[in-house]
């Protein structure tokens, strides 16, 4: 039931900006829309904290090899059934649908291994980060790159406009620079899903659609909940202005991983913004 909410939740975020772009749009023609900072529906920069009412003890705290977000092995029963964590796929009943690859690499976490490595930041990846208990801030590093920092770790993405396609056309695809090593936060390209008012009485809005590969192997969770290098990262940003004056940004993330994983992971969560940058406060990667 939690996945298919999940994927309800995910597809609102995807389509119903989709429908409103294109009443929108008012017909094709024209120059192609502007992109980055200059075709901006909404404003996301500023600082922001995460609110964690969901998934509260493996996003604050460091749960316990094998917890698929629903405790130690074999410390619940399946009504009618066995003990989660048990059987050929531990991670069954779980938070993530692993399949049994990834739920046996998940019992192998070693924090130990990670910091002999060098490889304390495992948890703090793009798929990662954004479910700490972070504060971001965000800024335009140039007119078409937008700059995200997370202050637990100390890590930084970059989301990189693709130039837009003329109306009528394919649009514009962007990889990663030939050459470029995997690395913790990946290549991310970004496009704005938006609405120009003028139709319907819509007004001025829309979100920001942002797609990262290049990953390293790295963790959902600090317990060592892994993905792989193959996995494809998708997120929806969205702002919402509450009636007590205060600003939420709603995102939607989505992990397609067919080493590990039987379908799409997802999942949705909130920051809520700051007045100012008085609570940002660096830490660095730990392991456990």
């Amino acid at each position: 039931m939690r996945n298919g909410i999940a994927v309800l939740l995910f597809a609102a975020a995807v389509i119903l900006p989709l429908q409103i772009q294109a009443q929108g749009r008012g017909g094709r023609g024209g120059p192609p829309p502007a992109i980055g900072k200059a075709g901006a529906p909404i404003d996301m920069t500023g600082y922001w904290t995460a609110v964690i009412t969901e998934d509260w003890h493996e996003r604050m705290l460091t749960a316990p090899k094998g917890d698929f977000g629903t405790g130690a092995p074999g410390r619940v029963a399946v009504p009618g059934g066995g003990f989660v964590g048990r059987g050929p796929n531990p991670s069954a009943q779980g938070n993530i649908p692993y399949n049994v690859s990834g739920a046996k690499l998940a019992l192998q976490w070693d924090p130990a291994k990670d910091e002999a490595e060098g490889n304390q930041c495992k948890a703090y990846g793009a798929p990662g980060i954004m479910r700490l208990p972070t504060h971001l801030h965000i800024t335009w590093q140039d007119d078409t790159t937008l700059k995200v920092e997370a202050d637990f770790g100390t890590q930084t993405r970059l989301f990189h406009f693709a130039p837009a396609a003329m109306p009528g056309q394919a649009a514009t695809k962007m990889a990663a620079p030939a050459g470029e090593q995997p690395s913790w936060q990946g290549y991310s390209v970004a496009e704005w899903n938006q609405v120009t008012g003028g139709r319907a009485g819509w007004p001025r809005g829309g979100n920001l659609k942002v797609v990262t590969t290049n990953l390293k192997p790295g963790y959902y969770w600090k317990n060592g909940m892994p993905y792989s290098g193959n996995a494809e990262l998708t997120e929806h940003f969205r702002v919402q202005k509450m009636p007590d004056s205060t600003e939420w940004l709603v995102f939607s993330q989505m992990v397609m991983d067919p080493e590990y994983l039987t379908q799409p992971y997802i999942v949705t969560y909130h920051f809520k913004k700051l007045p100012d940058g008085s609570k940002w406060k660096p830490v660095a990667c730990s392991a456990r």
